[in-house]
């Protein structure tokens, strides 16, 4: 199988690409549809090349694979022969040269190739609407963050995830065990910006595809670079202390005194390996880059602390205090030009106007401040977090006493 692939329409042998709104491929020239069934089963996918029976926690017990470092890979375009140079863990682009969109094969054969995928559901437009409601639209951005062509830097690209599922019986001071199970603990499958992604979870897993490539034609899509042991063992050190604190808020509630795990057991291990849709953006300001992402398949979108632009109240300050300059130069005049009687009357109005006008300016400005917190918070990061164990226990968490104490 060629290390590059790409999807040509049965028809009349133009390139495809997946459509959203169809959720099915569409031919660029003729418009024609086929959906995944279909795909499956005319074109030459991996997808007979992993045993049926392929089970990954298996795997880590005869494959070491540690934590996989970004490098440089060449491919050739299968359309027009030029060269592709982009990253090793990225499994689907465009053509610099035609712009075709291909899939990078090497990267989903074999031991390769994920379980489930879910399509993107939510279009780059939705995306557009909610950066421009919550970013460009405030006057409280800065202006580099306002600029329409922004919006062009948008991609989507498909994320590598872990499902993991176990039942693990803890141990605590030789006197209690602790047993839970969990069910599709998801696990964040490579490098990127953690807090926010975290921030658009959670995903449907349940909606998922079983996988085809042709799904990711037309966005970026990267494979995995946190292996299946280094995955398991990250949550499995979650769940354990899970376990602990469980088992310890039942023996505080009696007369035993807090200690660490003996051990944990776990059993019935299963790992699953999925792809899922993010829409990204990046937003260079003062040498500093910002990003942004929306979860391609329920809209939920995130955003990093957008810097406070300081222009504006600058200019509301001008405007604010230019009324007021005005009005002193004019007393000031009135004063110098005035006879005697009428500089009296004019000093016992001005002097009381200029101090009241004097605790105003800044008053105005406080308010002001106050009255726009609601719209400047918007710009402030909804902070994420990585989901917890508790939310993935199936069941009752069973404490019981060891019956050889």
């Amino acid at each position: 199988m060629s290390e590059v692939k790409e999807y040509k329409c049965p028809s009349c042998g133009a390139p495809m690409d997946f459509d959203i709104t169809h959720q099915k491929m569409v031919c660029r020239y003729c418009s024609n549809k086929y959906d995944f069934d279909y795909i499956r089963s005319n074109f030459n996918e991996v997808t007979d090349e992993k045993p049926s029976d392929f089970d990954w926690v298996e795997r880590t017990k005869y494959v070491w694979e540690p934590d996989m470092a970004e490098h440089i890979k060449e491919y050739v375009c299968p359309s027009c022969g030029g060269n592709i140079i982009t990253g090793s863990t990225f499994s689907s682009l465009k053509c610099p040269f035609c712009s075709h969109n291909v899939i990078i094969a090497v990267n989903f054969k074999g031991d390769f190739r994920p379980d489930k995928v879910i399509p993107f559901k939510v279009k780059a437009d939705e995306f557009a609407k909610k950066y421009k409601e919550n970013i460009a639209d405030s006057k409280y951005a800065p202006k580099e963050f306002k600029n329409p062509e922004v919006l062009d830097n948008i991609f989507g690209c498909y994320i590598p995830m872990w499902l993991y599922s176990c039942n693990c019986e803890t141990v605590i001071e030789n006197d209690i065990n602790v047993s839970l199970k969990i069910k599709d603990y998801p696990i964040l499958a490579t490098d990127i910006n953690k807090n926010l992604f975290y921030t658009i979870e959670p995903f449907m897993y349940d909606e998922a595809e079983d996988f085809t490539e042709s799904c990711l034609t037309g966005f970026a899509a990267k494979r995995y670079s946190i292996g299946a042991e280094n995955a398991m063992e990250s949550a499995d050190s979650k769940i354990k202390k899970t376990s602990r604190l469980r088992g310890y808020s039942h023996l505080n509630n009696g007369s035993y005194i807090i200690g660490n795990a003996n051990h944990s057991d776990f059993t019935d291990k299963q790992l699953l390996y999925y792809l899922v849709p993010v829409w990204f953006m990046n937003v260079k300001y003062k040498g500093k880059i910002y990003n942004f992402a929306m979860n391609g398949q329920t809209g939920e979108f995130a955003h990093p602390d957008i810097p406070f632009n300081r222009q504006y109240f600058k200019d509301y300050l001008k405007i604010l205090l230019t009324p007021y300059l005005v009005y002193v130069i004019l007393a000031f005049w009135e004063i110098c030009n005035s006879s005697d009687p009428a500089r009296d009357i004019i000093e016992v109005l001005v002097v009381p106007l200029f101090a009241f006008s004097y605790f105003l300016i800044p008053l105005t400005f406080i308010i002001h401040c106050f009255v726009s917190k609601k719209h400047t918070d918007r710009l402030k990061i909804k902070e994420g977090s990585e989901a917890a164990i508790d939310d993935f226990i199936v069941g009752d968490v069973k404490i019981k006493l060891r019956s050889d104490h």
